[in-house]
């Protein structure tokens, strides 16, 4: 394929009119989802007991958990898929509509099987059956979620993410408003999951209302599916990890401290889900241009992931500094008096948002040059820290020490990701940040000790 100077002018661009109007319409899709989770946990905290939001903080674990894995961790790979086929393939729209085809397939078994898991594993770490029944039908929630992540990384491609905002939009309003008016009528735990499965059957019928004539031209390809099989156990195996270890500590909390103090880091951890939210949005958006990048700016690539990653870094690293004077305010104004202890966990989780972004940024540019199986070996590594701190620290220190294994989690990831990437790539360099980062914090954080 032979690439004029007008494309090289654009690629060098990366168009930066589109790339702010992408990211603004998924920012407010983030912002949405944050009202939403937000929402309900006010409401749950300030509404109901101490043990039930424990009970409830177990479900929503749970559901988090499978829920990013259900997409097999294909989110990244499809956009990518996507894009390089729309920059490569003279009959790109007939390439494309049999890799959608037979991914939907695939995504859909995906699907099913999560659900059928994630109740099981329901009736395994719980005794309770207000929890193992809601977990049933929570897990029915999972089945179109699969084919909601492709439809959001095929408009993503498409340069249209206002599409995404406003199906996330209304999703997102009837999952805060639905389960708001049960909370608020003390309809009980089960009714309020049934309600959050629902929604998600609607936003699937949102894209396909809206895309139908594409829906129409489905064109299943054994040998599409047949490559999709192939990539997928790394994705997959990246994904899991990456699941576990996110509420790896949550789940350990069950079991090795009280529900109480679950409730509390549970709380606290709330304040992730922003920022696990905008770095997926953010990550989305640069993704196409990480694409093609490598296929043909490939010795810029290393320039572009290096400033692509300061953004964010430099934000998280004022979030950590801001952290220790309002986070106890915070969650008193939010929560309730109750959650005001968990204000250190909140801390220490707000200094992991820090090596969170790094691995979020080093991922995409694992993907896009092959390397993802670096990717799959950091999130091993970081669900391992994560379990063996976990046990470590929390019997003793409780919400304190399962965000101590999540802050350990996230560092030993970034530092892997992050090496390889420098050694790889030519021009990848986010170590003077990082070092900027580091004096800052460590300069307040003293300032605060003497103090």
């Amino acid at each position: 394929m032979e690439i004029s100077a007008k494309n090289l002018n654009d690629l060098s661009t990366d168009k930066p009119s589109r790339l702010r109007r992408d990211f603004f319409w998924l920012t407010w899709s983030g912002i949405v989802s944050i009202a939403n989770s937000l929402l309900v946990w006010i409401f749950m905290a300030r509404m109901r007991d101490v043990d039930e939001v424990g009970r409830f903080a177990i479900l929503m674990g749970l559901y988090a958990l499978f829920f990013s894995i259900v997409s097999l961790g294909l989110m990244t790979y499809l956009v990518t898929e996507i894009s390089r086929r729309r920059e490569m393939f003279e009959r790109a729209e007939n390439s494309i509509r049999k890799f959608v085809s037979s991914a939907s397939v695939f995504l859909l078994i995906s699907g099913l099987v999560s659900s059928a898991v994630m109740t099981a594993t329901g009736f395994l770490v719980s005794e309770s059956w207000t929890v193992r029944i809601s977990t049933l039908v929570l897990s029915l929630g999972l089945i179109p979620t699969g084919l909601v992540t492709l439809s959001e990384a095929a408009a993503i491609c498409y340069g249209r993410a206002r599409l995404v905002a406003a199906a996330s939009t209304v999703e997102n309003l009837l999952r805060t408003v639905v389960p708001l008016g049960l909370i608020w009528g003390g309809f009980d735990i089960f009714t309020i999951c049934l309600s959050f499965a629902a929604v998600r059957f609607i936003a699937l019928a949102v894209y396909v209302i809206i895309a139908r004539e594409h829906v129409v031209r489905f064109v299943f390809s054994k040998l599409e599916f047949r490559r999709i099989a192939a990539v997928c156990p790394t994705f997959a195996g990246t994904i899991i990890f990456a699941s576990i270890n996110w509420q790896a500590s949550l789940i350990l909390l069950g079991y090795l401290s009280t529900e109480s103090e679950t409730a509390k880091y549970g709380a606290a951890s709330r304040f992730l889900i922003p920022v696990s939210i905008l770095m997926a949005s953010y990550s989305s958006v640069i993704q196409p241009s990480v694409a093609r990048h490598v296929e043909q700016l490939r010795e810029k690539l290393g320039a572009y992931l290096s400033k692509t990653a300061r953004i964010p870094l430099i934000v998280a690293t004022l979030i950590a500094i801001c952290s220790p004077f309002f986070s106890g305010w915070v969650l008193t104004l939010l929560f309730g008096p109750s959650y005001a202890s968990a204000s250190t966990a909140l801390d220490i989780l707000a200094l992991s948002i820090i090596p969170f972004c790094l691995v979020i940024v080093a991922a995409g540019g694992l993907v896009a040059t092959g390397s993802q199986r670096v990717d799959l070996f950091a999130n091993i590594l970081g669900a391992v820290v994560c379990f063996c701190a976990g046990i470590a620290l929390i019997p003793r220190y409780g919400a304190v020490g399962a965000a101590a294994a999540q802050l350990l989690s996230f560092t030993s990831m970034a530092l892997v990701e992050i090496v390889y990437l420098s050694r790889k790539i030519n021009g990848f360099s986010v170590w003077r940040t990082a070092s900027l980062s580091s004096a800052s914090l460590i300069v307040i954080y003293m300032f605060l000790w003497k103090h």
